[in-house]
C-alpha cells in the first residue's frame, strides 16, 4: 500500500535556520521541504481559499533552503503537555517555554546539525496549532529579546487563523485571548523587570505547582498565587512554629508545611485570604507574616472598594516594608487572580487582555468567567487610581513650593522680551516692504543691529496740536499755529543775547478772539490797495503776493523792520 501524503503549512522565522510547520501527519526525510500546502475545506466554486490579506508567507512565500541543505524536525506535542482544568486548553506556561528553550538550544547545539535548518512542527489541529506557535514566539520575546511585533510578524496573517486561548470553566467561553495577547503580556512583564528567564527556577516551579506539595507559583517577584490550605487541627498556641526549622519538624500535611516553610524563606510579609476560612491563621502571624480576611464569594467579582483597600495596603507593603504579597482564594485562581491583576494594571500599566494572559502564563486557569469582563471594564479606573496617587500628589507639592510671582506685563500678540529670560517662539515676520495698517498696541522692540524698513523714527512723539474753538476764524487758527511753531526759536534767540524776556500779560487767543480787523483803521501787512474794498470782510493773503516790502509776520503779530509802530 502506497504511504499517503503529508501535507503541512510552513512560516518562515530565521531564512535557512528556523521555521514554524503544521504537518497533516510526522514529516519524514522523504517529506519535501517546502511541503504541499495543506487543502482548505471550505474551497469555493472559484477556487479562492482566502482573501489576499490572508496570504501569509508560509511554503510557496517562503525562501526555500539553500540547495544540499537537510531539514532537522522536532516536535513537543507529545512531551509539553497543557493539564487543563476543563475546556482550557492553552498557553502553555513559563516550564514550558523554559523546557522547549533548552530542546531548542541542544538541536542547535549539536555539531551533526551544522548546516541543516530546524522545522518546529505540531499536528495539524487548531489547539495544538496556538499553543506551539505561542510558544515558538514567546522564546523569542523572552530568550532572543526581539520585540514582540517581530515575533508576531511571521504568524499575523497565517490562514487559517490561530484558536484564541479560553479560560479555564466549563461553560460556553465568551471571552478569547488571542497569541498576541500573550506575546504582549510577556514582553510587557519582561520590559517591568517581572519575568526574567535566567532568574527562572525550573525545578521550584515544577515541585510547588502540584496540588499536594503546595499549589502555589510566584506570578510576580512581589506576588505569589496559592490555593487555600486545608488543615482543620486547632493549633496549639505554645507549640506554634516560629521559624523554618520547628516547620519542618512541625508534623503539619506537607502542602501547608511547604507554603510555611517557603513564605518564611521568601520573605513574605502579608497573607490575604479571600474564601471562607479552611485553617488556622496562627501558623501564619506566628512566623511574623500578617494574615487579612478579604472574602467575597466564589465566581464573583470584588467590589471596588474591597479592590481599593486591598491596592492601599499590598502596595504600601511592597514599596516601604519591601516584603512580598501572598493571595490565595481556594484554588488561586479566579479571586485571586481579580485582585492581582488589578494592582499589576494599577501599578504597570497592564492592559486587561495583557495581564490576563501574562497570569495564566505563569498559574494556568486564571481568571474565570465574567472576571475577565470585569478586568476588561475596569482597568482605565485602576489606572486612574494610580494617577491619583502619584502624580497628582507630585504636581501638587511642585505647585505648593512655587514662589508666587506677579507676570510681567505682556504684549497682547507680541513675543517675550529678553528681559523676562524666557525663550519664546515669536510671532511670524510680516515680508518687508508691504503695505499694512499697524498699531504702536502691537509693535514690538526689535533687538539692536536689526534694521526693519518698516520701523518707526526714533524721534519724539510731537505734542498734540490745541484744538480749535469753535469760535475762532481761519484767519485766528493760523495765527495761532504761525506762533506755535516760531515760539520757541524767538525765545531761544532772546536768551542767547542775555536779556530776559518780556511776558505777555493778555494771550493773542483773547485778543484774536474780541477784534475785529477792518481795511480802513487797521494796516494789515500783505494787504493790498487794491483789495476788495468790502469794509469789514477779513481778507487775508500771502505775504510774498504783498506789494510792501520790508514787511513780516512774527509770532501772529505785525512788525515794520523800518521801526514803526505795531498794530493790532
Amino acid at each position: 500500500m502506497a504511504p499517503s501524503q503529508v501535507y503541512g503549512n510552513v512560516v518562515e522565522y530565521i531564512p535557512d535556520k528556523l521555521y514554524l510547520a503544521a504537518y497533516t501527519a510526522p514529516p519524514t526525510e522523504d517529506t519535501p521541504f517546502p511541503p504541499t500546502p495543506i487543502p482548505q475545506p471550505y474551497t469555493n466554486k472559484f477556487k479562492s481559499h482566502a482573501s489576499p490579506t490572508k496570504k501569509s508567507k508560509h511554503n510557496g512565500g517562503i525562501n526555500p533552503p539553500k540547495e544540499g541543505m537537510e531539514p532537522v524536525y522536532f516536535t513537543v506535542d507529545d512531551v509539553l503537555l497543557y493539564n487543563a482544568f476543563y475546556h482550557d486548553f492553552g498557553p502553555l506556561n513559563v516550564a514550558h517555554c523554559y523546557r522547549f528553550a533548552l530542546t531548542l538550544h541542544d538541536i542547535l547545539g549539536d555539531p551533526e546539525n551544522s548546516g541543516k535548518y530546524v522545522v518546529f512542527y505540531s499536528k495539524n489541529e487548531p489547539r495544538i496549532r496556538a499553543n506551539a506557535a505561542c510558544l515558538l514566539a514567546s522564546y523569542m520575546v523572552l530568550v532572543q529579546n526581539w520585540p514582540p511585533h517581530l515575533a508576531l510578524a511571521p504568524i499575523s496573517q497565517v490562514d487559517p487563523p490561530f484558536m484564541p486561548f479560553r479560560d479555564a470553566g466549563y461553560s460556553q467561553a465568551d471571552y478569547g485571548i488571542s497569541v498576541q495577547d500573550v506575546i504582549y503580556g510577556v514582553w510587557k512583564a519582561k520590559s517591568k523587570g517581572l519575568l526574567d528567564m535566567r532568574e527562572f527556577c525550573l525545578d521550584e516551579y515544577e515541585r510547588y505547582e502540584r496540588a499536594d506539595t503546595g499549589d502555589f507559583n510566584w506570578i510576580t517577584p512581589d506576588f505569589l498565587a496559592f490555593a487555600s490550605p486545608k488543615y482543620s487541627m486547632p493549633p496549639d498556641t505554645t507549640k506554634l512554629p516560629t521559624d523554618v526549622k520547628q516547620v519542618v519538624n512541625s508534623g503539619l500535611p506537607l502542602g501547608f508545611r511547604n507554603v510555611l516553610q517557603h513564605f518564611k524563606t521568601r520573605n513574605v510579609g502579608l497573607v490575604v485570604r479571600l474564601n471562607s476560612p479552611l485553617y488556622p491563621p496562627q501558623y501564619f502571624t506566628a512566623l511574623d507574616i500578617q494574615h487579612v480576611d478579604m472574602i467575597f464569594d466564589d465566581g464573583t467579582c470584588p467590589d471596588l472598594k474591597v479592590v481599593r483597600e486591598f491596592i492601599n495596603m499590598v502596595h504600601e507593603i511592597i514599596t516601604v516594608d519591601k516584603r512580598k504579597i501572598a493571595v490565595h482564594c481556594k484554588a488561586g485562581l479566579g479571586r485571586t487572580g481579580c485582585l492581582i491583576g488589578g494592582y499589576l494594571i494599577y501599578r504597570y500599566g497592564f492592559t486587561a487582555n495583557e495581564v490576563i494572559a501574562f497570569m495564566r502564563f505563569m498559574r494556568p486557569g486564571m481568571v474565570v468567567g465574567p472576571q475577565q469582563h470585569w478586568l476588561h471594564m475596569y482597568q482605565d479606573e485602576f489606572r486612574k487610581w494610580f494617577f491619583e496617587d502619584t502624580f497628582k500628589p507630585a504636581a501638587a507639592e511642585v505647585s505648593r513650593k512655587k514662589v508666587p510671582a506677579t507676570p510681567s506685563k505682556r504684549r497682547t500678540l507680541g513675543e517675550l522680551t529678553n528681559e523676562n529670560d524666557v525663550a519664546a517662539t515669536p510671532l511670524p515676520a510680516p515680508t518687508p516692504g508691504q503695505p499694512r495698517k499697524t498699531s504702536s498696541r502691537f509693535y514690538t522692540p526689535k533687538p539692536p543691529g536689526v534694521n526693519d524698513e518698516n520701523a518707526r523714527s526714533a524721534r519724539p512723539t510731537p505734542a498734540p496740536k490745541p484744538k480749535a474753538v469753535e469760535a475762532e476764524s481761519e484767519e485766528e487758527q493760523l495765527i495761532r499755529q504761525a506762533y506755535t511753531t516760531s515760539g520757541g526759536s524767538m525765545r531761544r534767540k532772546v536768551s542767547a543775547t542775555g536779556e530776559r524776556p518780556k511776558r505777555r500779560v493778555v494771550s493773542h487767543t483773547s485778543v484774536t478772539a474780541s477784534a475785529t480787523l477792518e481795511a480802513t483803521s487797521v494796516e494789515v501787512a500783505g494787504v493790498s490797495k487794491s483789495g476788495s474794498g468790502i469794509k469789514g470782510v477779513k481778507t487775508r493773503t500771502s505775504p510774498r503776493r504783498s506789494g510792501g516790502s520790508g514787511v513780516r509776520k512774527v509770532s501772529g503779530t505785525t512788525t515794520r523792520t523800518s521801526g514803526g509802530n505795531i498794530s493790532k
